[in-house]
């Protein structure tokens, strides 16, 4: 079995390993689509996704389904040959948060190709996937890989969502246009007239796929410098989708007296400077939004339901023994929005 590791010097390497037996809770899956995520683009490019270094050789990948090859031998709701997409965080079930329902709090959680934890927790870039029964959900028949490994973005975008009130009146604001914030765009045309909701980003390919999803306003902020002076004080509901540190700033700046800002955005790791003292004066509520709980399963189900496309977004995809080209395709936002490899 080929797996394929990034390695500290940002390089990929090839390894062809053994198999090695099922516990009674695991399933083995044929890879079949992963997803890239913001994350493993600052793997690649950086060596580190949120101050969370690579140490050690680490697959990347975490948007993953596949084609269940093995069950262990308490399996009794997957069977060989089950189409399965992967929730790529495996919970504890013991820590207060689990107790408390808020598994993406979970203090022992082990997420695939994530480098948070020594020895880190190896992704879904091989071509087969050993799992947890707790991580999988069915997808049907109807619904190709290539929609089913929407569901790990898609959960992030619908738990972001699920902070806010939404009200007919309010303007809403999503700074950072990639494949999380289209996704929340997704989400909100369908619960906020479309002229109420504005995108804002720096760069016009990904702004021209949002005008697709909706009759939304779209602000390229390096080329309108006047924008964010403008619109001081307009909007009631800001989402930073960026990771930016100008981005929450800018939010800051356009969002109203006692608004809500939702985090969603991976920030750098350690110390950000940012105009706090107005996060103060407006009585601002920022509020993070981590992964997601329940919202994968509800993410699953409406992919399953058609309930949501993504052919719009998905740009490229590449077999998996050329992940370093589409790691590189992936970075340039000029050219992609979101990509896939595929077993």
């Amino acid at each position: 079995m080929k797996k394929y590791y990034f390695n500290t010097n940002l390089k990929f390497t090839v390894k062809e390993e053994n198999n090695f037996k099922l516990n009674p809770n695991q399933i083995r899956i044929n890879m079949k689509n992963c997803g890239i995520c913001g994350s493993d683009i600052h793997y690649f490019l950086h060596g580190e996704n949120g101050g969370r270094k690579i140490q050690e050789p680490l697959m990347l990948g975490h948007e993953a389904v596949g084609e269940i090859i093995e069950v262990g031998k308490e399996v009794n709701k997957f069977k060989i040959d089950d189409r399965i997409a992967v929730n790529p965080a495996l919970y504890c079930y013991g820590c207060k948060h689990c107790k408390d329902g808020r598994f993406n709090l979970c203090e022992n959680v082990l997420f695939l190709g994530s480098a948070a934890k020594m020895p880190h927790t190896q992704g879904a870039f091989r071509e087969e996937l050993v799992i947890d029964q707790s991580q999988c959900h069915l997808i049907n028949e109807s619904t190709t890989f290539e929609e089913a490994a929407f569901a790990e973005p898609f959960a992030v975008a619908l738990h972001a969502s699920s902070f806010i009130d939404y009200k007919d009146s309010q303007n809403i604001v999503i700074a950072g246009c990639g494949p999380i914030g289209l996704l929340l765009l997704k989400i909100m045309v369908q619960k906020i007239e479309h002229e109420k909701i504005f995108v804002l980003d720096v760069n016009d390919n990904v702004l021209n796929i949002a005008k697709k999803i909706g009759n939304i306003n779209t602000i390229n902020v390096s080329d309108d410098q006047n924008f964010i002076n403008d619109n001081k004080n307009f909007f009631d509901i800001g989402f930073e989708a960026s990771g930016n540190v100008n981005s929450i700033n800018n939010l800051i700046e356009i969002c109203k007296r006692g608004s809500d800002i939702v985090q969603i955005g991976n920030m750098p790791g350690g110390l950000i400077k940012i105009n706090y003292n107005k996060v103060m004066i407006k009585e601002l509520k920022i509020q993070g939004s981590y992964r997601f709980i329940d919202e994968f399963s509800e993410a699953v189900n409406k992919i399953n339901n058609k309930e949501y496309l993504f052919s719009d977004i998905l740009t490229h995809k590449f077999k998996l023994q050329d992940c370093e080209d589409a790691m590189k395709i992936a970075s340039d936002k000029n050219k992609s929005i979101k990509v896939q490899v595929y077993n």
